[in-house]
């Protein structure tokens, strides 16, 4: 269960308007505390307050904070008077993140207005309400990081709280001796600025990407060449690369200059195709702002286009000088591409961190409700895992083929599909089959199967054709993960223990779909 986050603070500091900003940046609900208590105590705070005595009141805030510190994943804006009770503060320690949002007594009247001053009857004397904000001071210290709003906007507070929330994680990636500079950050445009270094920037992205997030990578990027691209998969393709090249030719960009892929799976695949070939290759970062990129496609130095309905078939390996992932296009995403995303990190766990499928199968739910803080980790999880498999193996030669696990029958029910099913939804279907060929196999325990298989079915639509095994072993057949002509999967001996065989046969094939489709 993921932990709340608590936001306190003296009256008029800001708590319940910053506290619907975090809870949208985060994907969580916000429960501003007093409405609660108000419906506990059948009467407006002012009134249950004046009528019912402190006392009262304060029972009933300190009941209904206990009810929402069982329930979890929220952010909550707390009365200005709830942390100066201990017992509320150990609560709240002990439940989540406390927040303090350090306001000074004059601002905190110029927040309230002179309306909802003349409201409150604490605030009609002077000299007793500098004595009650500086009595709260001591219980306000008490938490786990303060943040300063005087002057500033409820935007600017928000996001400092979210960075200092989600944090910023970077670790090196070496890349057969080059190192790659991986960076999971909430702030990513800031990473960016520290590597363009004096150079052209040519910006590669699509029209949706754009909009939602170029702004924020512009304001660090000085007169950037920008081209934008129509979203999907159809965009990844030579005809594309093509029309990248000229735009780069056009803008007279060089070698020495750095090209910035910013989106999904779809751009970073194809901008580092084009950073890697375009005048034998120039400067690349990549900026994913998609969960399916971050835990996945924007780590491991592979680049590729697609042919027709096969996947990935001209291609090769690019060394990226930056690779960003960014947190806070976390909370644009639509349900469909946190599925995309969590198909994939929930791979990585299967074959390589046990302890991130586990998070994957315990949370799944939260997760695919939109949790920001808790698809932080699994980011962070899955890139670090990747890039541990990467590293071994950088041209997959060897060990790094364990990542292609459900991605045999995957990519073919995709291309059966002709790209209309989501690339994740594919794997987590490709899953189910590898699980079900394991277990029939007596490798993997039929109870670890079936939770494999029920994990991943989660991630599928409601209604979803599977392609038969004799029209999916075509498509296989062109895999380009194939050996000898003969098609490999990845199957499961135990979470964290993958085997490539490469003599799965159409029957059992056949088997395990009419076992999993359910």
């Amino acid at each position: 269960m993921s932990t709340n986050i608590y936001l306190t603070g003296f009256m008029g500091a800001g708590k319940s308007t910053v506290g619907r900003l975090l809870a949208m940046a985060l994907g969580r609900r916000l429960v501003d505390l007093d409405d609660p208590v108000s419906r506990r105590l059948g009467m407006p705070i002012r009134r249950a307050f004046a009528t019912l005595g402190e006392d009262t009141f304060r029972a009933a805030e300190s009941a209904e904070l206990k009810k929402l510190a069982s329930r979890g994943g929220l952010v909550v804006a707390t009365g200005g008077g709830v942390p100066v009770d201990p017992a509320n503060r150990a609560l709240m320690r002990g439940s989540g993140t406390v927040v303090h949002l350090a306001a000074t007594l004059p601002g905190c009247t110029g927040r309230l207005g002179p309306v909802e001053v003349a409201e409150r009857p604490l605030w009609q004397d002077p000299g007793a309400l500098e004595r009650l904000f500086a009595s709260r001071q001591e219980a306000y210290a008490d938490c786990d990081f303060s943040v300063a709003v005087q002057g500033r906007s409820p935007e600017e507070v928000m996001r400092e709280v979210a960075a200092e929330l989600l944090g910023s994680e970077e670790f090196v990636l070496d890349m057969e001796g080059r190192s790659c500079r991986v960076a999971s950050t909430w702030d990513a445009p800031a990473i960016l600025a520290q590597e363009i270094r004096g150079r052209r920037v040519a910006l590669v992205t699509d029209r949706k990407v754009g909009g939602l997030h170029s702004a924020r990578y512009r304001e660090v990027l000085d007169d950037p060449v920008i081209i934008e691209l129509a979203p999907g998969e159809r965009s990844k393709s030579l005809r594309t690369a093509e029309r990248v090249y000229n735009a780069m030719l056009e803008a007279r960009l060089e070698r020495g200059d750095l090209l910035v892929a910013l989106g999904g799976g779809v751009v970073t695949d194809l901008g580092a195709f084009v950073g890697a070939t375009y005048k034998r290759g120039l400067g690349l970062a990549l900026a994913s702002t998609t969960l399916l990129g971050c835990v996945d496609a924007a780590i491991g130095g592979k680049a590729a286009v697609n042919l027709g309905a096969a996947k990935n078939q001209v291609g090769c390996f690019t060394q990226p000088q930056a690779v960003l992932l960014d947190l806070q296009a976390l909370s644009t995403l639509p349900r469909k591409q946190r599925v995309e995303g969590l198909a994939e990190a929930y791979k990585t766990g299967l074959v390589a961190a046990p302890e991130l499928a586990e998070l994957c199968a315990q949370d799944m739910a939260t997760l695919l409700g939109g949790d920001v803080p808790g698809l932080a980790e699994v980011v962070r999880r899955a890139a670090r895992a990747k890039a541990g498999v990467v590293t071994e193996d950088f041209r997959e030669g060897g060990r790094r083929a364990i990542l292609n696990l459900g991605h045999t029958y995957g990519h073919a029910i995709e291309g059966w599909h002709r790209f209309r099913l989501g690339h994740g939804q594919a794997v987590a279907a490709g899953m189910m089959v590898a699980a079900a060929i394991s277990a029939q196999r007596g490798l993997l325990a039929s109870d670890e199967a079936g939770r494999v298989i029920e994990t991943s079915r989660a991630l599928l639509p409601k209604k979803l054709a599977w392609a038969p095994a004799g029209e999916a072993w075509e498509i296989m057949l062109n895999d380009k993960k194939n050996q000898g002509g003969k098609v490999r999967f990845v199957l499961l001996e135990g979470v964290g223990r993958a085997v490539v065989v490469a003599d799965v046969t159409t029957r059992e094939l056949a088997e395990a779909i009419e076992q999993v489709r359910g």
